[in-house]
């Protein structure tokens, strides 16, 4: 019979080997992995969870029982359920999901425009690179600011100048509530929901969180006072329609509170995951000049010096397509998936899951498992190269995760990625500072796994930086 698990005393009977984890340190579960094989039990204080590990186990659990586990854990002490990262499975949920996905598109994806405003933002980055004359620096505010504005052109229609005080400010408390997120107070609070009415260090992150809660809203307020029903002009102002399409509706979930966090999970997701990306490339760069050289080519030919590249050059340039792909894999930016739940007993493997079950999904074990990479301990592009050199995507592959939860925007994140990658590239070579110290390759654990500080100096790669727009882009 299969084992039960789930909790009360069918926890006590479970053979999950168990062992004691905090979700900050949370890449133990790496090591724990080796000892105790791809499905055990930890805890985060008293809460049981299950670790997923593994392609193959994730991609049975994630895509052939995907909506068994699509569920999340309800201990989310923030949006109380509210946005796309944290909601239940259900309706609301599909709901929710089913309208962002064709906002990205009528605002995002696919358009040339949104090239254009990705470029707008390469500019402006590559304006201050050179504007260092090779002094080092630190780039990670730099980067930071240009995929915000990024995210900000889809969501409120405008980008922000670097120096705004408005723009510094809401960048400096998102940066807050992920540092907040990633510390054991958060845990602490979400797995002992009632310490929250206490005083104590945790009540810093609840008046960040409505600090930032706060600006959003005065955005929605502006927006509304604004608002063209003939003419969206961003992601704001098609959720306030589509909520005034709905407003005589009893069952619709396009609530302002939905909106406030769908417009939170948007920069959380679609900053800090590309702009660290972007940051381990830079650092990978540096570490590795002759793969800096190689990628440097072949930009070179396919793109040349006077224009600066589109997405349809992807296609031409396998070599840089399996280093970018290599920074995500090597990367590993998002160890762990947002926790999963069943929603039902479900049977898996030689288990039965009890509804309710947490599940956490170990990115990791499928970035680095060796049944799967040619080389996974090792920065190596020939992970995603054929023997003939062309460019090949393993199925392990999985920065985004699978199945129903997968993250939406990967296509954003990947045009991002390929964007800023290959123009920062054609400009620049990026340098060790004379007497650095040694590179550190080693990983700091926030909400994402980001390369620890780290200063660098760039040589220019031409006189005048490239202005026109790529074919696809200026047609």
């Amino acid at each position: 019979n299969p084992q039960s698990f789930g909790g009360g005393r069918e926890r006590e009977s479970s053979i999950f080997p168990l062992a004691f984890v905090c979700v900050k340190n949370c890449l133990l579960i790496s090591l724990l992995n080796v000892l105790y094989g791809n499905i055990f039990t930890c805890y985060m204080i008293h809460i049981p969870m299950v670790a997923l590990n593994g392609f193959q186990m994730i991609q049975e659990a994630l895509v052939h029982q995907g909506s068994n586990f699509a569920g999340r854990p309800q201990f989310d002490i923030f949006s109380k359920g509210q946005g796309i990262i944290n909601a239940p499975y259900g309706k609301s949920w599909k709901q929710q999901r089913r309208f962002l996905m064709t906002i990205l598109r009528n605002f995002g994806l696919g358009k040339n425009a949104f090239e254009e405003k990705i470029l707008e933002e390469v500019r402006y980055l590559i304006e201050i690179f050179r504007s260092t004359d090779g002094r080092p620096f630190n780039p990670d505010i730099e980067i930071t600011n240009a995929v915000s504005n990024v995210i900000c052109s889809i969501v409120f229609g405008e980008r922000f100048h670097y120096t705004d005080p408005n723009f510094i400010q809401m960048t400096e408390l998102f940066d807050k509530s992920l540092k907040f997120q990633a510390g054991i107070w958060f845990q602490v609070a979400m797995a002992l929901p009632f310490l929250s009415s206490f005083p104590g260090p945790h009540q810093k992150m609840f008046r960040v969180q409505a600090e930032i809660e706060a600006i959003i809203q005065d955005f929605i307020k502006k927006h509304r006072e604004s608002l063209d029903l003939q003419k969206p002009r961003d992601f704001i102002d098609a959720y306030l329609l589509e909520m005034k399409k709905e407003q005589e509706s009893p069952n619709s979930c396009l609530t302002e509170g939905n909106l406030v966090y769908n417009v939170f999970d948007l920069f959380v997701a679609g900053t800090e995951t590309t702009a660290t990306t972007l940051r381990w490339a830079i650092l990978y760069m540096m570490t590795y000049p002759d793969i800096q050289e190689k990628c440097q080519k072949e930009i070179e030919q396919v793109v040349g010096w006077c224009r600066l590249p589109c997405m349809d050059d992807r296609v031409k340039m396998p070599y840089v397509s399996a280093v970018i792909h290599e920074i995500q894999r090597f990367g590993n930016v998002v160890p762990f998936t947002p926790a999963h739940a069943a929603i039902q007993d479900t049977s898996f493997r030689s288990y039965t899951m009890k509804k309710d079950t947490i599940m956490l999904v170990n990115l990791t074990s499928a970035l680095f498992d060796e049944a799967a990479w040619k080389d996974p301990n090792n920065f190596n592009p020939g992970n995603f190269q054929n023997e003939d050199g062309e460019f090949v995507k393993p199925e392990a592959f999985i920065p985004f995760s699978l199945g129903l939860r997968a993250c939406p925007g990967e296509r954003v994140a990947n045009m991002e990625l390929f964007l800023f990658f290959i123009s920062l590239l054609q400009s620049f070579t990026f340098l060790w500072p004379p007497h650095a110290p040694p590179p550190d390759l080693r990983g700091l654990y926030r909400i994402t796994l980001a390369p620890r500080p780290y200063t660098l100096a760039v040589k220019c790669r031409n006189r005048q930086p490239a202005r026109e727009l790529g074919p696809s882009v200026s047609q």
